[in-house]
């Protein structure tokens, strides 16, 4: 299950089990690390489909390291003559393709497998006869934009994306940043006899102001680098994958008072709302100051919600 109790997640959460209830071909949309081929899965196990095979196919690679021997099968001589090698097409019959960064698949094999999934039938190599298929296509994308492009088909992309999944990636999520530390946390010592090291404040509020590039991916790889490499007691900020800036106003120096006071106020102002995920009303009280000021501060500043 996607964890996080951000609108973004919860939003991505019905979809999957309405996703679970039908049959329907499913575009999965979000960056590297978000969670694309968990989110696939866990609409195959809540689907008819879920004792049936789950097949991927990296896109990218296919017509380049996957050849039409791999998708489609061939025949090959063995000890009683000539057998069928089944293709990555018939090994996903009556269950799930997964086309995985679909976005990048080579416009000729759009074409093809558009007529393929369409029709519901395919020729195998050296064969006259069509041989039906029962296959529902999950598909998943880095880049809309991509799709979008005259180099993709636009009919394929509609046979793909009856259903859209938008994965956010994690710096629009920060509110879920806490949930996952403590899942991946108590994942690490569930089955061990060691005892959970302390979580420094600084270690922790620099994993909620990090931009998280790899996203869910990147904080899970985070946080085992930081158990394996600390010491026993306490979690050691020095192995954070990221340079924390111990001393943030050292660009200051050289500043007149007032413009000092306007980059330590958009600062602080800045750290407040990221650690509270963008909740005006938190953050406020944190900074003891009333949400009306807030409010003109963040207007002044030119702060936007999204950036939180």
């Amino acid at each position: 299950m996607l964890l996080g109790q951000s609108p973004e997640i919860l939003t991505a959460r019905r979809i999957i089990r309405e996703a679970g209830k039908s049959d329907v071909n499913v575009l999965i949309i979000g960056e590297v690390g978000t969670g694309r081929k968990h989110t696939a899965l866990e609409i195959r196990h809540r689907s008819t489909r879920v004792r049936k095979p789950f097949v991927v196919l990296n896109c990218p690679a296919v017509g380049d390291t996957i050849t039409d021997d791999e998708i489609f099968g061939k025949r090959v001589e063995g000890p009683k003559g000539f057998e069928r090698k089944l293709g990555i097409i018939e090994k996903a019959n009556r269950g799930i393709l997964f086309l995985e960064n679909v976005e990048d698949l080579d416009p000729e094999y759009q074409k093809r497998f558009f007529n393929i999934f369409k029709e519901g039938k395919f020729k195998r190599p050296s064969e006259d006869e069509y041989v039906k298929i029962d296959i529902r296509l999950i598909a998943s994308a880095t880049d809309e934009k991509k799709l979008k492009k005259e180099t993709f088909r636009q009919d394929f992309l509609a046979l793909l994306s009856q259903l859209k999944i938008y994965l956010p990636p994690l710096r629009n999520r920060r509110q879920d940043i806490p949930i996952l530390f403590n899942h991946f946390m108590n994942e690490h010592f569930k089955d061990s006899q060691e005892e959970m090291p302390a979580v420094p404040t600084l270690l922790f509020e620099s994993i909620m102001e990090y931009e998280w590039p790899g996203n869910v991916t990147e904080l899970k790889n985070a946080i085992e680098n930081l158990i394996l490499l600390s010491p026993e007691d306490k979690l050691s900020i020095e192995y954070l994958p990221f340079e924390v800036r111990r001393h943030p106003f050292e660009f200051l120096d050289g500043m007149d008072l007032p413009s000092s006071v306007g980059e330590v106020e958009k600062y602080m102002i800045r750290k407040s709302l990221r650690r509270y995920a963008g909740n005006q009303t938190k953050s406020a009280r944190a900074l003891k100051i009333s949400e009306a000021a807030l409010r003109y501060k963040m207007k002044k500043y030119g702060f936007s919600k999204k950036e939180f």
